[in-house]
């Protein structure tokens, strides 16, 4: 009876570690929320950005200012091409006046990076960047009042309150899957006055730099 229970003991115990090792690490928390993420600024126009959640998912993005009669809205899924979580970890909204918003967030999951620009004036179109390499990444250092991307051939940095941006090439383009953002993209440290970058190609980095002036 008693080598009976160690038995059953022993094998309960390598279930155990078995599935232990087994779960996917994930870049942030996914556990299911419901509440939807809201951001407001704090000036006297009253602008607003909100994401609601359906089924544990983003749903939709909304946005408004207090001289709009309807709000502009689309479906999150529109914006990132791909059934994403997210965790308020990861989600950052800058509100500019009435003007526009940078909704800046990193898939849960894959930990991909996106980037919008979404205008409040609905005739303008919104700036949908895919390949966001986003702070929250803590390989990929970027001041607060910068973003940067790439489109796999080149950085593109740009200062969410001026505007301005900045281009680094890489002289040639890689086969970047933003989902698998770090099997290429290593690490980047990007500031007003610099942009650095650390690529894996074939097993060897690769490293750049440039000064800018943002």
């Amino acid at each position: 009876m008693k080598l009976f229970f160690l038995i059953a003991l022993a094998s309960l115990l390598f279930t155990a570690c078995s599935n232990s090792g087994n779960t996917a690490k994930t870049f942030c928390d996914t556990t299911c929320k419901s509440d939807s993420f809201n951001f407001k600024s704090a000036d006297r126009f009253g602008s607003s950005v909100s994401i609601s959640v359906k089924d544990c998912e983003p749903d939709s993005v909304s946005w408004t200012h207090g001289a709009m009669l309807i709000s502009r809205t689309v479906p999150m899924r529109d914006l990132t091409n791909q059934d994403i979580r997210i965790n308020a970890s990861a989600v950052n909204c800058v509100i500019k006046d009435t003007s526009h918003a940078w909704l800046t967030l990193n898939d849960c999951i894959t930990g991909r990076g996106f980037l919008f620009k979404l205008p409040f004036n609905k005739a303008n179109n919104i700036n949908k960047i895919l390949g966001a390499l986003n702070s929250f990444d803590p390989k990929f250092v970027v001041d607060e009042n910068l973003r940067a991307y790439t489109d796999r051939g080149s950085i593109f940095v740009i200062n969410i309150n001026t505007d301005k941006e900045a281009i680094m090439t890489f002289k040639e383009t890689y086969d970047i899957d933003f989902n698998k953002i770090h099997e290429v993209v290593d690490s980047i440290n990007v500031s007003p006055k610099r942009i650095y970058v650390k690529l894996l190609k074939e097993g060897k980095e690769v490293t750049f730099e440039k000064a800018i002036d943002l």
